[in-house]
C-alpha cells in the first residue's frame, strides 16, 4: 500500500464507505462532494500507521459496529484499527493543529549496527547542519532544517520531523539521500507513526484508544 498515491488511496476509502453502508452527507456545493477530510498525505514510498479520515454521517453508527464493517471492505494492506465518535470536531478542521509527525526507519535484515549507527549520525547531521553547501541545495532542500530530533533508544531510528504547509519533511526524499550516500544494503524505509502539535507543548495528537 506504500505505492499507491494519495488520490487513489482517497478514492479506495469512498468505496469503503459506501460498501460498507454508511450514510456520508453529501456537501451542498456545486460539485456535491461526500463531507469527509483526510490527514495530510503521506509520500508515495512511504510507510504509515497513522492515516485518519473524518466522516460526517447522517445517521448514528457506533464505533464498534463502524469498524466492523470497515474491515470487512479493506484490501490486503489496509487495517481499519480504531474507530471514535469526533462529534465535537463537527465545525473544525480536525487535522488543522498538525505542526508535527513522527517517524521511524527500518533498513532490513541485512543491516548491522554500523549501517544503523551511520544512518543515524547522517540524519543529525541534516538536523544539526545550519545550510546546505550550494551542491547538495537540491538534494536536500526537501527535508534540510524539518529534522526536530533524532533518537535510538529503542534499537531502530526515530525521528520528529515538521509537518507545516510549506516546511513538511519529506521522508521519500531523506531515504533516497540515505540510500545514495551511505551505500545501504536495502532501501531505508521511513513509517509515519503519530501526529504532534509542538506548541505550546509537544503533544501526541490522535490517540487511538
Amino acid at each position: 500500500m506504500r505505492f499507491v498515491g494519495h488520490l487513489d488511496f482517497q478514492a479506495m476509502q469512498q468505496a469503503m464507505f459506501l460498501r460498507a453502508g454508511f450514510k456520508i452527507v453529501i456537501g451542498e456545493g456545486p460539485s456535491h462532494r461526500l463531507r469527509l477530510k483526510t490527514s495530510p498525505p503521506t509520500p508515495v514510498g512511504v510507510e504509515s500507521r497513522c492515516e485518519f479520515t473524518y466522516l460526517m454521517l447522517s445517521e448514528q453508527v457506533y464505533p464498534e459496529e463502524a469498524e466492523r464493517r470497515l474491515n470487512e471492505q479493506c484490501p490486503d494492506g489496509i487495517e481499519v484499527v480504531n474507530v471514535q465518535d469526533a462529534g465535537h470536531l463537527a465545525k473544525k478542521n480536525p487535522f488543522g493543529t498538525i505542526e508535527a509527525t513522527s517517524y521511524t526507519v527500518r533498513f532490513g535484515e541485512e543491516a548491522g549496527h554500523s549501517e544503523i549507527d551511520k544512518a543515524v549520525d547522517a540524519l543529525r547531521e541534516i538536523r544539526d547542519q545550519p545550510a546546505p553547501d550550494e551542491i547538495d541545495r537540491d538534494v536536500v532542500r526537501k527535508f534540510w532544517g524539518r529534522i526536530l530530533d533524532v533518537d535510538l533508544s529503542n534499537g531502530r531510528p526515530e525521528l520528529l520531523a515538521l509537518q507545516k504547509e510549506g516546511e513538511t519533511f519529506h521522508a521519500a526524499r531523506c531515504a533516497d539521500y540515505l540510500e545514495e550516500t551511505l551505500d545501504l544494503p536495502h532501501y531505508p524505509i521511513f513509517r509515519k507513526l503519530d501526529y504532534y502539535r509542538l506548541t505550546p507543548s509537544k503533544r501526541r495528537l490522535f490517540a487511538i484508544r
